[in-house]
């Protein structure tokens, strides 16, 4: 994808209209100074998603997804961020300019093209084998057996692998194609000590896996019990190639991410065969990690479908592995897990197949939070005696101590602290060595570290200020940034009380000076690694009412900064009075009278 200069974006962001953009996914009705309907993002019966026009942004007061333009095209379409603004221009008509390619990026796309049309070819001829090859009845049998139909498989692109040494190599050489890139898309393997190759795929049902864009770049493959696999592994996949990387890709998630976003939540679940029969039996939330542990890459591309999801791996201890090692990444990566353990000798394909989707469902409620699965799991593995709880409560905090979002990692505290029967600040001091010392936004600054006296508090919460001038300041700059150059002046981040509304300060204070500007679709994009910060900015400013008396409400609140500002610097006097009192203090005592 080519580089987007920032002169464009910003024409991008000018010149697109955010309520035109998603009237096209989400029916739109005006109320007020707003637009209001159903997001698209959660299950929704009031309409709680409200487009901000005046402001480029939007917000849903019910699942707290918001942001600009950019950011909507990227949740409802599964975009990255440069495929969102290419989409974007191309409405607009805005040119782009292209950047000359070198010639090893040439040879990388034309290498990607090439090996994308022979994994193209390879599919729709193991497609074929499966429909119409005599030697595939051992194959329609066993899929037959495993409840699937014909509308099923077509929809996952199943195919069929003969057992032949070099039947897909003969195919591929007769269309044309050079057998050195049909090795190095996986499909084949030299011989060692003979001239030529052999099928990688043999005997085997084939699953085709699609990138985010629908490309199938790589194939899983199953063995049905034909003589002599007894002894072979029941699946083999595509080695990593110029166009798969297993880390970044899951199965079924192109297929399912409508479905996905309609029900809400997600099902994450460990092998190709689960994601298909859940399907057949109408459950098509469902994707795979391709037999890895889980990475955070996979974990970004679940999140930009929806930050639900639900852990659904095999109840023996693998799956139970599985599901503790992927708690600690879906936490940090910001989506909310929750885990769900079968009945004993049970997988999602064989559940499933013998309880059907209503089964399912039923035990779906029934799922449990990722830190309460933990918890579980500590004492079950751990035990509850002292040792034990103290290595459950290790375990359940390394999770904790992933999370960016303060506000959750605060509640979740709580709630560890409220299970295992500890005080929570104990737990919090636990944390200090934990956290990160310094949260770095993407615009490069750092937030003040608030703790104090060696004692680490729970991050404040926006939904807990008490002081609502502090909420009606913030709010005011987001919604009229016009003034922001007059409160620059007035030291915020001397005197805000609330730890997030003063890392807000700080990151629109770093905007400003950039930039000379404040413009709150890109304020969102530079908070975009700390979602906290960011949908706190969004909800500010999509409450703030319209101001009537501009020239009135400007004066009250310059008054009252001011009035906090000199309160700050009188107890920062005191404070040095009493540090210095052996030494001379007039300075200090002017200072203080001054401040009156």
């Amino acid at each position: 994808m080519a580089y987007i200069p920032e002169d464009i974006l910003q024409t991008i962001r000018e010149t697109a209209d955010i309520r035109q953009v998603i009237q096209e996914f989400v029916p739109l009705k005006k109320r007020g100074k707003n637009y209001v309907g159903l997001c698209p993002f959660h299950p929704d019966k009031d309409p709680s998603f409200t487009v901000n026009e005046d402001k480029q942004i939007f917000y849903c007061f019910g699942c707290g997804e918001g942001g600009n333009v950019f950011k909507f095209l990227m949740k409802v379409q599964g975009l990255s961020f440069q495929e969102a603004a290419t989409t974007l221009a191309r409405r607009y008509g805005i040119t782009i300019p292209s950047k000359p390619v070198s010639a090893e990026n040439r040879r990388k796309k034309e290498l990607s093209e090439q090996l994308l049309d022979i994994t193209l070819a390879a599919a729709e001829h193991y497609r074929q084998q499966l429909r119409n090859s005599a030697s595939a009845q051992p194959a329609k049998d066993y899929l037959e057996q495993r409840g699937l139909d014909e509308k099923t498989m077509d929809g996952f692109c199943l195919g069929w692998a003969e057992d032949s040494w070099d039947g897909l190599t003969n195919l591929l050489e007769e269309k044309g194609f050079r057998l050195e890139l049909a090795e190095q898309a996986g499909l084949i393997i030299k011989r060692r000590n003979a001239p030529g190759w052999y099928d990688r795929f043999r005997g085997r049902v084939v699953f085709p896996i699609k990138d985010h864009r629908g490309n199938i770049v790589a194939f899983g493959a199953r063995t049905i019990g034909l003589p002599g696999q007894e002894e072979q592994p029941k699946y083999i996949n595509s080695p990593e190639s110029p166009i798969y990387h297993k880390g970044k890709i899951l199965y079924g998630l192109f297929e399912n991410k409508s479905p996905i976003r309609k029900a809400g939540r997600g099902l994450l679940v460990e092998g190709y065969m689960d994601v298909v029969s859940l399907g057949q039996f109408g459950v098509r939330e469902a994707v795979a990690s391709l037999g890895t542990a889980l990475t955070e890459d996979q974990v970004q591309r679940m999140k930009g479908v929806n930050r639900d999801w639900i852990l659904l791996f095999d109840a023996d201890q693998a799956g139970l592995k599985a599901a503790t090692r992927a708690l600690p990444i879906c936490y940090k990566m910001d989506i909310r897990p929750r885990v769900l353990v079968l009945p004993q000798n049970e997988d999602p394909d064989s559940f499933v197949r013998k309880e059907g989707s209503e089964g399912l469902y039923k035990l779906i409620d029934s799922a449990v939070s990722g830190i309460d699965f933990l918890i579980s799991m500590g004492k079950t593995h751990f035990g509850t005696d002292t040792e034990g709880r103290l290595k459950t409560i290790e375990t359940t905090l390394e999770a904790v101590s992933m999370i960016r979002d303060p506000v959750r990692k605060s509640l979740l505290v709580g709630h560890i602290a409220q299970r295992l029967g500890v005080r929570e600040e104990s737990l919090w001091m636990d944390l200090k060595d934990k956290s990160r010392k310094t949260r770095v936004f993407r615009a490069g600054y750092k937030h003040r570290n608030s703790e104090e006296n060696g004692t680490v508090e729970p991050t404040d919460s926006l939904a807990r200020i008490g002081n609502h001038a502090e909420e009606k300041i913030m709010g005011f700059l987001l919604s009229y940034p016009q003034f922001m150059g007059k409160f620059t002046e007035l030291n915020l981040e001397f005197w805000l009380e609330n730890r997030a509304l003063s890392e807000l300060w700080t990151a629109m204070v770093h905007l400003y000076s950039m930039t000379g500007r404040i413009n709150l679709a890109e304020l969102y994009e530079r908070l975009e690694h700390v979602p906290a910060l960011r949908s706190a900015a969004m909800k500010l400013a999509s409450a703030f009412p319209p101001c009537n008396d501009m020239e009135s409400m400007v004066r009250d609140l310059e008054n009252y900064c001011l009035q906090r500002k000199k309160r700050a610097l009188r107890l920062q006097l005191l404070q040095r009075l009493r540090d210095e009192e052996t030494q001379d203090c007039e300075d200090l005592l002017k200072g203080l009278q001054s401040l009156r």
